[in-house]
């Protein structure tokens, strides 16, 4: 009776092990120390692997940004990430950033996670009061391999400056420090939607303002990317020292799914993350999940597909996706 016992005991703890190794492994990728990816993605992957890790289990990983996200998810080194839709579209066509790694489009959509916009500040009392006052002055692009170390780089070619600015490529903790101490004289970095909290809190002590494109100039740097929109920032209360809009532009950051991440996961990630009760929790610790969506309108232009279980799920979810937006791999 005992053996017998035993052997049970044995059998169901190897029932247990087997269960948990059945479980679908997928990687998913973050963002870089200080940036609001970073601590999103990472919240998002404890909540998959607390509600669902029974059946699917994520790992996370910290990556450079964007750029990085979309390269990674384009080979299947990430099998989940989200990206700008500016590397996304690159990444697709084989063009700008990617055109040496050539078409990347064994990835689908599966979800829009917000609008960002681009701002670009100086310290309220600096003399520069335009793009064209920042020529020979000491500009912080952000570093190398963030989607917004792109925009940045975007934004002042649309301006006309890039090749008479003093490039700089601080981090995200250190970038606001810096303008505060006066070691750089414009920081640019991407908004969520209107606001950086680092460059927020700086504001408190040492005011800062934004500065606005000119018509010409926001023209401009969309005709040379049609993935951005034009937007106007309004004043932010919370920014002190900011007293008038600045033109800027707006884009869509997007979730991807490599190619092998099944139909059923797909599914049950968005279910997870998207219930209201939980996107509640992700909110509390991560603004970024606050207007998480499946309004792909933005793709249709762009010939980039959404993912059938991603469209099945927003769809269910009240959300009109055109038919030939979506595609199967």
């Amino acid at each position: 009776m005992k053996f017998m016992t035993t052997l049970v005991a044995a059998a169901s703890v190897v029932a247990i092990a087997s269960a948990a190794q059945a479980a679908e492994q997928y990687r998913i990728g973050g963002g870089p120390a200080g940036g609001g990816w970073h601590p999103s993605v990472s919240a998002g992957a404890q909540l998959l692997n607390e509600e669902i890790g029974d059946r699917f289990k994520f790992n996370y990983s910290p990556s450079n940004g964007s750029v990085d996200n979309v390269r990674r998810v384009g080979y299947g080194k990430f099998d989940t990430a989200w990206g700008h839709v500016g590397q996304v579209f690159q990444a697709w066509n084989g063009v700008g950033l990617f055109e040496e790694d050539g078409k990347l489009q064994d990835f689908r959509i599966i979800a829009n996670v917000r609008k960002q916009t681009q701002i670009v500040a100086v310290l309220a009392d600096s003399p520069i009061k335009s793009y064209s006052d920042m020529k020979g002055k000491i500009v912080n692009l952000l570093n190398k391999g963030s989607g917004s170390n792109v925009n940045c780089r975007n934004i002042m070619e649309g301006a006309g400056i890039i090749n008479d600015i003093d490039v700089r490529n601080l981090g995200f903790s250190d970038s606001a420090r810096a303008l505060g101490d006066r070691q750089i004289d414009v920081y640019c970095s991407a908004g969520a939607p209107f606001t950086i909290p680092a460059l927020t809190q700086l504001s408190i002590t040492k005011p800062v303002r934004y500065i606005s494109l000119t018509d010409e100039e926001q023209a401009n740097v969309i005709k040379t990317n049609p993935f951005y929109a034009a937007v106007t920032i309004p004043v932010q209360p919370d920014v002190k020292g900011m007293d008038a809009p600045a033109k800027s532009i707006a884009y869509d950051v997007y979730w991807l799914a490599y190619k092998t991440m099944s139909d059923e996961a797909i599914s049950a990630m968005l279910e997870t993350t998207a219930d209201p009760e939980n996107l509640k929790k992700l909110v509390a610790v991560a603004g970024y999940w606050k207007t998480l969506n499946g309004d792909f309108t933005n793709l249709k232009s762009l010939n980039i597909p959404v993912h059938p279980a991603a469209a099945k799920y927003w769809e269910s979810r009240g959300f009109d996706v055109a038919d030939e937006t979506v595609k199967a791999f």
